[in-house]
């Protein structure tokens, strides 16, 4: 999983979480003042009804009108027992003054704010009763548990006799704005978690991309681009990851200075005492082992030359070194010529269409030196008049280098560094050997028929 993506999980986890925390108290908070809010209206419905009834205003009639009005409204929910056997507005068994219900005081049953007690006016207008036009008493509401919901009593007195005014409240309708409200708080809830989930989307990608900047910087420099450096921003302990990586690409770039520095120095000494070795040779007298001397001395010379040259070479030519593969292989091939062209040589050199241009990841230096170690092998190790081949093909993403000739070959044995049966230091299939592995390739010894070749596997840039 990505940093992204934990920091976003986290987030949303986190508020996810607190949200389901609070769901449960919020809900039952919820519920309890819908229940409250239902019951003082019921409270007060029965309230306005029973003050009717205690002012003894009024036929029978006119209490059904009020009392199918208001349950055209409400759905059925007011019944008025007057003991008689006749209950008005919805029958219900446990809405007497004998009930068997366990009725408790309601406390605080007056009107809920924002509804009015108009529901024991008349279509006129005028109020049944104010209660200072009672004829009986009316006594405070009660509520009791029934079957599908809560029963508001309320008692009136009439005419010397007790009536019951109840008012029952629906389960269902408790349930319903309980969700509806709820409902609400989860909109508001999930606005939340998205909006945390924002907040974590960029968190995430902010801190992500000073990483991902600093991974780049390191995968920059582990390519050999020295010169790359990471950008100091962000939080603070990311610029602490940041700079450390710069001082470690800083101090890489000293320790290779010092290096190709004590490499040039090395080399120049040793020039001291090959020149005094040339001078003891040049005082022997002429014979065959002096001329091999001679040519030993001038092959160390020229190592030595390339030793220090190389060294010298800024980070060998760029961090990232690249070169065109066909014009240094063409570059060398018109180098060595005239010579093969001396000897009476078939020379040949194979191109294939569209390889110009096609770059391997070595410096052009270092890919000249291998290719004239292999050329110079060739000539030095066949007789005059053997052919010479070079090719150039593509495989895959990389780029392959024969060098061909008619000869006896070279055995396996001859890639051990310092090898040689032909009389050589052996140092020219090592630097070819080098330069291949460098690129991220290899060198391969391999017979085609007639032709031993020796072949460079050059990896790209």
């Amino acid at each position: 999983m990505s940093l992204r993506a934990r920091i976003l999980a986290l987030g949303v986890g986190s508020a996810a979480a607190m949200l389901l925390l609070l769901a449960v108290p919020v809900t039952l908070t919820v519920q309890r003042n819908v229940q409250q809010d239902e019951e003082q209206w019921a409270a007060s419905v029965a309230q306005g009804v029973a003050d009717l009834v205690s002012t003894g205003r009024g036929d029978r009639d006119d209490l059904v009108a009020v009392v199918e009005r208001i349950d055209a409204r409400d759905g059925g929910r007011v019944t008025v027992d007057a003991g008689d056997g006749a209950p008005v507005g919805s029958a219900r068994p446990d809405c007497s003054v004998d009930s068997d219900a366990r009725f408790g005081p309601l406390a605080d049953a007056g009107t809920p704010p924002g509804r009015r007690d108009d529901d024991a006016r008349s279509s006129d207008g005028d109020s049944y009763g104010p209660p200072n036009a009672r004829v009986g008493r009316v006594y405070g509401a009660e509520v009791a548990s029934v079957d599908g919901g809560r029963l508001v009593r309320v008692v009136a007195e009439q005419r010397g006799r007790d009536v019951a005014v109840c008012s029952f409240v629906p389960s269902s309708v408790v349930g319903r704005e309980t969700l509806e409200q709820v409902g609400v708080l989860g909109l508001a809830g999930l606005v939340t978690l998205a909006a945390v989930a924002g907040l974590a989307v960029v968190v995430g990608r902010r801190l992500a991309g000073h990483l991902t900047a600093a991974a780049a910087t390191a995968e920059r420099l582990a390519d050999g681009d020295l010169e790359a450096r990471a950008p100091q921003d962000g939080p603070r302990e990311v610029r602490s990851v940041s700079a450390a990586l710069n001082r470690l690409a800083g101090r890489i770039d000293e320790l290779l200075v010092a290096e190709r520095e004590t490499v040039a120095d090395l080399s120049h000494r040793l020039r001291t005492p090959v020149t005094a070795v040339r001078l003891d040779v040049e005082a022997l007298p002429e014979s065959p082992q002096k001329r091999e001397l001679e040519d030993h001395l001038d092959h160390l010379e020229r190592t030595l030359t390339a030793v220090i040259q190389a060294a010298r070479r800024p980070q060998r030519e760029g961090a990232v070194p690249r070169t065109d593969v066909v014009a240094v292989v063409q570059d060398r091939f018109a180098y060595w010529a005239p010579l093969l062209e001396d000897q009476r040589r078939d020379a040949v050199l194979e191109l294939p269409d569209g390889a110009a241009g096609r770059e391997v990841r070595l410096a052009d230096a270092d890919l000249a030196a291998a290719l004239d170690a292999l050329l110079e092998n060739a000539v030095a190790h066949t007789a005059e008049g053997v052919p010479v081949a070079v090719t150039v093909s593509s495989v895959g993403t990389g780029t392959v280098v024969e060098v061909r000739d008619q000869g006896p070959g070279v055995p396996p044995t001859a890639l051990r560094r310092g090898t040689s049966d032909r009389g050589s230091s052996g140092l020219g299939l090592d630097i070819a050997r080098s330069c291949a592995e460098a690129s991220g390739g290899r060198l391969e010894l391999d017979r085609d028929g007639p032709w031993s070749l020796v072949r460079l596997v050059l990896g790209a840039p």
